[in-house]
């Protein structure tokens, strides 16, 4: 399987909400990097990367814009859609839930050993996702 194929089974075991699956897809060493201060080493950092947007909005589904592979690793662009029902557990802190309805673009930069993850970096507009649930007032102009 080429870093192409590799980076589109990470979404579509996300969006299988496999979390075995998921998890499997990285090695024991992986590193996990996101904004609000999410970074990480290992099993416990997938696990806890995976619940903290999984419980937040279950009905979560990633959409696909667009894949790039290359030697030794790929760079997916999508769109984070979801209703967040339960606490988002971020590292700066606790969201309740808002019933709002969130469709947030980001970029994934993944590295491969073999068929797994080495690298896992996730880009995105916080400031977009707090906007759309309602947290801080939209820009003006």
């Amino acid at each position: 399987m080429d870093t192409r194929e590799l980076t589109e089974q990470v979404l579509e075991t996300w969006n299988a909400k496999d979390e075995a699956g998921w998890s499997a897809m990285f090695t024991e060493e992986a590193t996990l990097v996101g904004p609000g201060g999410v970074r990480g080493s290992g099993p416990e950092m997938v696990t806890m990367f995976y619940r903290l947007w999984q419980d937040a909005f279950p009905d979560n589904q990633c959409r696909l814009v667009r894949i790039v592979g290359g030697d030794a690793g790929g760079v997916l662009e999508a769109v984070f859609e979801g209703t967040h029902t339960d606490t988002l557990r971020a590292p700066s802190g606790d969201v309740a839930p808002t019933g709002r309805r969130v469709s947030i673009p980001f970029v994934n930069v993944c590295g491969f050993a073999g068929d797994r993850m080495t690298d896992f970096a996730l880009y995105f507009d916080q400031l977009e996702l707090l906007t759309q649930l309602g947290l801080v007032a939209a820009p003006v102009g």
